[in-house]
């Protein structure tokens, strides 16, 4: 017996001289339910900017410091977390902030931010499921994630053993977060890689609460998800009973992480808005809880909610039927592959008398090669001095089909104008989707019984001035829109590319302060809804709204064809575009409203007979002849072909098809009047 208790008090006193320092501390710290990687997540910083975990793929660390406002060793241990970054950025060491404490509002970690000087993003985890999937327990804890392992977590607890609850060290004996990243970048075995945070405990909500799918989660997926994920409509699942969602259980809640999913990207903190598919922070925390635990439950699937739901598609008359459909008469083939060029298709409008529109619902023929459609209006001569600029749509447009935009009346007074003789011109922008298509898309047209009090607008503003350099990750532009009138402004909506990532509208209203309308922290190509405030906001004379973005040319954009390339304006999705739209009225001028006496003689109108050997300067950049025998010539020199079908003149230009629009005497490109050489 004697013997066994001297080798115990040996092994006892050798393992003292070879545990690591801090190991004993490390016996107290993880639960054994503590993950070894990181999923993909995406949160939304105190500086209303975006972050996503993937973005920082080839930095050699990513520190997660939880954080929370007021918490004494949080704000002790700030100095020296700045003093590590400044230390390990140049390193490729990346850090951030992350806060899920649900007291804490974004306002909070703004004003935490600037009185402690942090440098670093704090972000927010509003639904606490990042925190909570990470099995944080406390603040003031560092997790150090390597990217280059499958996200796998090296090292996590406190940043050193200065502080403690109510008393601190001069000094720190022992610096764990910092021993941890030397090891790290040295390739060496980090000797303390957990220890326990010494923070303020985190209040997670709900964390034992019974979800029920048919009471809580049905009625989320209804309102949020079903209207697009159902058969026919732009959803690749129908969301159409529980078995459905539980076999895509795991896919929904990485989509939801990341906000690929719902798809609606406006900042609730700035405006409130109509139609809102985000996520409230309590229906996000209860599917994400849901999901995570393996979507549970039963249900007869007669009684099943999500089975009863069957809302109206877009595939349909939304509003009803229309007073008149505007079509054009030839489907259209798609080929299989390929980029293809925007087409624009002449409608004439067939309408004899001056209408006013209270609605229209743009249905598109073909959901799933149709990616946008903007429909722009040419006016007779007679009302030329109100003709809408809609230039081929970055200065605004009439109607539109936009993904995931709501189909509803315009608001209550306002209506459209839409003189008799109007030709429609449907900008159709087809994506391939590796075998041949067709396509006719319609417009419905719900005519008002008289004038509105107000007149409608769609317009925009747009930047064509960057040169977007390879692999950077926020490249900015800017463009301004100034009300020449009173206005009401009802929404608005942003218009880039594949390598768009954020945007916002901030109004500078003569004798306010500068104020934030619209904040687009995550912006997605692939969702592009016209964002309708919930109220209106009546702008007098002379407001002007900025609207600022950025792009992401990396690779890590995960839509970005080519990150190695300088990209510039241009219609294709592989080019860029930076648009800013508004939904907007002023009061109807009547005498505005009224036909003019053009004073020309009958005659002069442009035909197929005298259009050959007529000069065109096209917007000051190019000077073209349409030539006999359907020659396109430039400075005599063929450079393609042209001929006359109806109201349009179809141009074959350097390879590349367009479309000019005959107006009388004028000859239009994208809406806007070419010059006449003669």
């Amino acid at each position: 017996m004697l013997f066994r208790k001297l080798l115990i008090l040996l092994v006892l006193i050798t393992l003292s001289f070879t545990m690591p320092v801090g190991a004993e501390e490390a016996e107290e710290s993880a639960s054994p339910t503590e993950p070894q990687q990181v999923g993909n997540f995406r949160l939304t910083a105190h500086t209303d900017d975006s972050y996503e975990l993937s973005h920082y793929g080839d930095a050699k660390a990513v520190v997660l410091y939880t954080h929370g406002v007021g918490c004494p060793i949080v704000r002790q241990s700030v100095p020296e977390l700045i003093r590590l970054q400044e230390e390990f950025a140049e390193k490729g060491v990346v850090f951030l902030m992350i806060n899920a404490n649900d007291q804490d509002l974004r306002a909070d970690l703004k004003e935490e931010a600037e009185e402690f000087s942090i440098d670093m993003p704090i972000l927010k985890d509003h639904s606490q499921q990042i925190l909570r999937a990470l099995g944080a327990t406390r603040t003031a804890e560092a997790i150090v994630i390597d990217p280059n392992a499958d996200w796998e977590i090296i090292y996590r607890g406190a940043v050193d053993d200065r502080f403690n609850y109510g008393s601190q060290k001069k000094e720190a004996e022992n610096k764990y977060l910092r021993d941890a990243l030397v090891a790290h970048l040295d390739d060496k075995e980090i000797a303390v890689p957990s220890t326990k945070p010494k923070g303020c405990l985190i209040t997670y909500l709900d964390a034992d609460k019974e979800i029920s799918y048919v009471n809580d989660i049905a009625p989320i997926l209804q309102e949020k998800c079903v209207t697009c994920h159902q058969k026919g409509n732009l959803g690749p699942f129908a969301m159409n009973s529980l078995r459905k969602v539980q076999g895509w259980a795991d896919m929904m809640s990485e989509t939801i992480r990341t906000r690929r999913m719902p798809p609606w990207h406006a900042d609730p903190v700035y405006s409130k808005f109509q139609h809102a598919l985000g996520l409230s922070t309590e229906e996000e925390r209860t599917l994400l809880t849901w999901l995570d635990a393996g979507a549970p439950g039963t249900v007869d699937l007669e009684e099943d909610p999500l089975r009863k739901f069957i809302p109206t598609p877009q595939t349909e008359w939304v509003l009803g039927e229309p007073d008149l459909i505007v079509q054009y008469d030839e489907v259209q083939s798609i080929r299989a592959e390929g980029t293809i060029d925007y087409r624009y298709l002449y409608v004439p409008s067939g309408i004899t008398e001056d209408k006013w529109v209270r609605a229209a619902q743009v249905k598109v023929g073909n959901l799933a090669v149709v990616h946008h459609a903007l429909i722009f209006i040419q006016y007779p001569e007679e009302y030329e001095h109100i003709q809408p600029e809609h230039s081929g749509g970055v200065e605004g447009y009439f109607e539109s089909f936009l993904p995931g935009a709501p189909i509803e009346p315009y608001p209550d007074g306002t209506a459209q104008f839409v003189p008799a003789g109007s030709t429609f011109v449907f900008q159709m922008h087809y994506n391939a989707t590796g075998k041949p298509e067709t396509d006719q898309t319609k417009m419905g047209l719900y005519f008002a019984d008289a004038a509105p009090e107000r007149i409608m607008k769609i317009d925009g503003t747009h930047s064509d001035d960057f040169y977007i350099p390879p692999n950077s990750d926020d490249y900015t532009t800017e463009t301004t829109f100034r009300f020449r009138r009173d206005a009401r402004l009802y929404g608005m909506s942003p218009h880039m590319h594949f390598r768009g990532s954020h945007a916002r509208f901030i109004a500078e209203i003569p004798g306010q302060e500068a104020a934030n309308l619209l904040n687009v922290p995550f912006y997605e190509f692939d969702w592009q809804p016209l964002y309708n405030l919930a109220e209106p906001i009546d702008l007098p004379k002379g407001t002007e709204i900025i609207v600022e973005g950025g792009w992401d040319n990396t690779k890590f954009n995960p839509d970005n064809p080519a990150p190695d390339e300088y990209v510039e304006w241009g219609q294709q999705s592989w080019e860029e575009m930076f648009i800013g739209y508004f939904k907007y009225s002023i009061p109807l001028d009547k005498e505005r409203y009224t036909p003019r006496d053009i004073g020309r003689v009958p005659g002069e109108d442009l035909t197929a007979s005298n259009l050959p050997g007529s000069t065109w300067n096209i917007w000051d950049r190019y000077i073209i002849t349409l030539g006999e025998n359907g020659d396109l010539l430039s400075e005599g020199k063929k450079i393609g072909s042209w001929v006359v079908d109806g109201v349009q003149v179809k141009v074959n230009f350097r390879g590349r098809d367009m479309d000019l629009f005959i107006r009388g005497d004028q000859l239009l490109m994208r809406g806007r009047a070419m010059e006449r050489v003669e």
